[in-house]
């Protein structure tokens, strides 16, 4: 066999362990094109609100949901509309913190609107955020 032949299969063979830890190490490793998609698509956050902060509708949202990374339970919805009108959403007493909550939404006219909630989780700790959207 050519020694310089040789020479790059040993080289190549020395490279195969470190390629294969760093492919072990990435988190992106093993997912399939969808799977990776939907990952960038998330929020750093890593809760996910339906509707989505900045989207613009061409129909009123009936609810308003937001899906967590752990359970939580939603304690307040405060939604700002067109004139700055303010409406405190009611809130129906949740049994036990889910992953996923959900409210109803109040008539929406067309305008835009922010949507500032609060959830707790079952150790007591508290997150919160706004989302913003546009009615057409």
């Amino acid at each position: 066999m050519n020694r310089s032949l040789l020479a790059g299969l040993v080289a190549l063979a020395a490279l195969a362990p470190l390629s294969l830890a760093q492919a072990q190490a990435s988190p992106h490793a093993g997912m399939s094109p969808q799977e990776h998609a939907a990952m960038q698509a998330a929020p750093a956050s890593g809760i996910v609100t339906t509707p989505a902060d900045n989207a613009m509708l061409n129909a009123a949202p009936t609810t308003f949901s937001a899906t967590f990374p752990h359970a939580m339970t939603l304690k307040s919805l405060t939604l700002t509309g067109p004139a700055t009108q303010t409406v405190n959403v009611e809130i129906a007493a949740s049994t036990a913190p889910q992953m996923t909550v959900s409210t109803s939404l109040p008539r929406l006219a067309p305008g835009n609107y922010s949507a500032a909630w609060t959830a707790t989780g079952a150790d007591g700790h508290e997150m919160n955020g706004t989302v913003r959207f546009m009615v057409h």
